[in-house]
Parts: structure tokens; sequence; C-alpha cells
């Protein structure tokens, strides 16, 4: 399963509309899509609490991942340095400094990711990869509270029919 954290009026466009939005902004950690955690209901309403309060809401879904750039497979760390460094050499023909990622917003990231699944690896489907997040979850532990797989769904067919909105008290008896 995966879970899209959003507002309860994005939620309500997405079930009426049957269609989720695509999230183009330049400073998406893994390229333009629409963003979902695998298996983690918790952590998708932990982030929609964050930015809509008390109009969080959670939709699940299921994602086919079709052809996905898997970034926990490292077959694709050469396909993103490559991206990279087209990108690199094509700035600096034109004298113009690359983005960089700057806090959470990630603008390298976002730009190679969406060179690489656009023009060297254009049937991408989806993108997948682990986001390493929070605090340690005990002292000297790499373990961290937040961590989770991102799922980005760059072909709307993936997304299967039949998603729904997750009511958030459901969500909360998964917390252990």
């Amino acid at each position: 399963m995966a879970y899209h954290g959003t507002s309860v009026e994005r939620a309500e466009t997405i079930s009426s509309s049957g269609q989720f939005i695509p999230s183009k902004n330049d400073y998406d950690w893994l390229g333009h899509g629409v963003y979902f955690w695998e298996h983690a209901p918790v952590r998708a309403r932990e982030w929609a609490r964050r930015k809509y309060r008390d109009r969080a809401a959670v939709m699940e879904a299921t994602v086919d991942l079709g052809f996905c750039l898997d970034f926990t497979d490292s077959r694709y760390t050469s396909a993103l340095r490559l991206a990279h460094e087209r990108l690199r050499d094509a700035y600096l023909k034109n004298g113009t400094p690359l983005p960089v990622n700057k806090n959470k917003a990630n603008f390298l990231d976002c730009l190679v990711i969406n060179y690489l699944a656009t023009y060297i690896v254009a049937e991408c489907d989806t993108i997948r990869a682990p986001f390493l997040e929070g605090e340690s979850i005990y002292p000297g532990s790499a373990l961290l509270t937040q961590s989770h797989i991102q799922v980005v769904v760059r072909n709307s067919k993936c997304i299967r029919p039949g998603f729904r909105q997750v009511p958030l008290e459901a969500i909360n008896g998964l917390e252990k």
C-alpha cells in the first residue's frame, strides 16, 4: 500500500475527479509526480498534519511500479551521475551555476532526476528511494525516527482505481 498526505479539500478533489494532482515544484526531492509513502500511513499523516494542521488527510492507494527507477538498487547510480554530468556541462557552457540543494529544498536533485526520467530513461513510470529522516531512535543509532521509502508516480496509470481516503483515527491505531 502507498499513502499520500494531503489536505481534506484536495482529498475530496482526488476522490471526485479520480485523479491525483502531480507536484511540479522545482525543489521536489525525486522530481515531478505524485508522492507516496510506501507502507507508511503514520508518516503520511505526520507530514499532512505538519503542512495542513486540522485540514490534514491521507489517501491510500495501490501503486504498480511499472518501469521504476529504484534508487534502492545501485544499478541506477551511473545513470544519475550521467544525468548530473550532462546538466553540469550544459550549465557550464551557458555560464550559469547549477542549482544547489538547500535545507529541504532539493533543487539540484529535482533537476537531475527530472532530466534522467525525461531524456535518459524516458520510459520511467515511477521513482522509488529511501529517505533517511528524523532523529536517532536511541543514542548512537543509525536508525532514524521518520525514515521511509518514497515513491513518486510519473505515469498516473500506475495508480490503480479504488484508492480511498483513510480516516486519520484509523491510522492512530497503527502507532506502537
